[in-house]
């Protein structure tokens, strides 16, 4: 009950204070009125405006109908007139389809010191295979090694108790390579493949003529922390003792009473006592091999071929290490061909190659050119492709239209010789009989 007066005298207190400030009420009901008069003005206006916008619409619509019917009527009647008309248009369509640019297939040979591409398959692909009688490995990551077999070393006398040897990186920037001990023998390492995983990015793929050695880095695109699927390495060991050299790695199943500089450079001579050596890459990881000195076309088997890519790019960047703005792109090409829709175009050195998408969808094959790099031919799909010594003024490029891809170059200029005379002829035809009416009907 206290609650229900007290409510009474909140309602009584507000009616009181309503009547002590006399508000207009006249004046507020006046503006209300304004309100809603100019509310429904509005409204009526926009309704006006909308039948007037349909009313033209309809009115244009039985025009265009209307002319469309006088049209078919007069050009029922006149029917020599309707078929060259018919004829001009046919002949305007293909003096026109000459020139619009159309995508065409095209292919390249290519000699590159360096070039990057992400692997664009939708399987694991053999990349690399069989690589016989290697001199050393190198390779760097964060990479978990375990190696078994007889271990012997100078400086670690305690390794030499141990048959089975784990190892851990200390970060990415860790190493560790494997070469034959003994360099007066034949080497008996073995590269036995590499398999990259779909979206698989390899960077600065390149072939130092100097030291003959092979390099590339491998990282995945994907937005996981830990891949589920790694590149795959295989190496075939052998039976010799290899030397295995380690830098920023710390052992795993053992502890040496050495110091920790020591622990992160280490030394060993390995008989591995099974030959077949498997490794789940790192992501990223860099490699350097250095095969045996390319012989007998020997290095064609090396690379596998037919890789479906993407981003592919022959180019580096020249960095200044202090303003990104600074850094410099730099062709890598030495030289080479491309052609697409029978026309051909010489590549010189330093020169960009810049392909417009979709651009270059297949790698069909990868070697090793002694003495000067990479040979790599290529192969897509593109409206347009430029070449020069600056990606913004290209000095050459090849666009072709669509009758490019179906009649030769000699065809097609013969076709549209025939087209602009005979278009000219029925243009003149269709005057002439306009006029001839005109004069009859004055």
């Amino acid at each position: 009950m206290a609650r229900r007066q007290k409510i009474k005298q909140q309602i009584g207190a507000f009616l009181r204070a309503i009547k002590i400030d006399k508000i207009d009420w006249q004046k507020l009901i006046a503006i209300a009125r304004l309100v809603i008069s100019r509310i429904k003005t509005g409204l009526n206006w926009v309704i006006a405006t909308g039948r007037l916008v349909i009313s033209g619409i309809k009115t244009g619509l039985n025009w265009v109908i209307k002319a469309l019917k006088s049209l078919s009527s007069y050009l029922w009647t006149k029917r020599l007139l309707t078929f060259v008309l018919g004829l001009l248009l046919i002949f305007g369509g293909l003096t026109l389809v000459a020139f619009v640019p159309s995508t065409h297939i095209f292919e390249g040979n290519l000699t590159v010191e360096e070039m990057s591409f992400t692997y664009a398959g939708k399987e694991p692909k053999l990349f690399l295979d069989t690589v016989r009688g290697i001199k050393s490995l190198e390779i760097e990551g964060k990479q978990t090694l375990t190696f078994t077999g007889k271990i012997q070393s100078q400086s670690t006398p305690a390794l030499n108790q141990l048959t089975i040897l784990e190892i851990e990186p200390i970060d990415s920037t860790s190493k560790w390579s494997i070469a034959t001990a003994d360099l007066k023998q034949s080497s008996e390492l073995e590269f036995t493949e590499l398999r990259l995983q779909p979206d698989t990015q390899v960077n600065k793929l390149s072939y130092d003529t100097y030291r003959n050695q092979l390099a590339f880095s491998l990282k995945s695109n994907t937005t996981l922390e830990k891949p589920t699927n790694t590149n795959i390495l295989q190496l075939s060991l052998g039976n010799q003792p290899l030397k295995i050299s380690l830098e920023g790695y710390q052992l795993k199943n053992v502890k040496l009473p050495i110091d920790s500089e020591k622990q992160r450079q280490l030394e060993f001579i390995l008989t591995p006592n099974n030959q077949e050596f498997r490794l789940n890459l790192a992501d990223p990881v860099t490699i350097y091999l250095q095969p045996p000195a390319p012989k007998n076309n020997e290095s064609k088997q090396w690379f596998r071929g037919k890789i479906e890519v993407k981003d592919v790019q022959f180019q580096r960047l020249d960095r200044t290490g202090a303003n990104q703005d600074d850094n410099l792109p730099i062709s890598t090409i030495l030289e080479g061909k491309v052609k697409m829709a029978e026309q051909e175009r010489e590549i010189k050195p330093n020169q960009f190659l810049m392909v417009e998408e979709p651009g270059i969808k297949l790698i069909r094959y990868l070697n090793i050119v002694p003495q000067k790099g990479l040979e790599v031919r290529i192969s897509g799909k593109s409206k347009l492709i430029q070449i020069g010594l600056d990606q913004e003024f290209p000095v050459s490029r090849i666009q072709a239209s669509w009758l490019d891809g179906v009649l030769s170059g000699d065809a097609i200029i013969a076709l549209i010789s025939f087209c602009a005379a005979s278009f000219s002829y029925l243009l003149y035809f269709i005057i002439d009989d306009i006029s001839k009416s005109t004069s009859r009907n004055p």
